[in-house]
């Protein structure tokens, strides 16, 4: 547990410095052309969700496994 908060407090400390040196319009750019992507073509947002999904399940089941 202590490590998954260490890597999340790294996380929110590296995504703070690249905002403050990049800005927020530039770190946003990407999830702002997925959403768009998602909105004009459902059905390929459909297969990269599942893959997402299946690679998720995949590492759970790793992990217990």
């Amino acid at each position: 547990m202590a490590r998954l908060l260490w890597s999340a407090g790294s996380l929110l400390i590296t995504l703070g410095i690249a905002a403050l040196v990049f800005g927020w319009d530039a770190l946003l750019w990407l999830p702002t052309a997925a959403m768009e992507m998602a909105v004009e073509q459902p059905e390929t947002y459909g297969l990269i969700a599942g893959g997402i999904v299946l690679m998720v399940l995949a590492r759970v089941l790793g992990r217990h496994g």
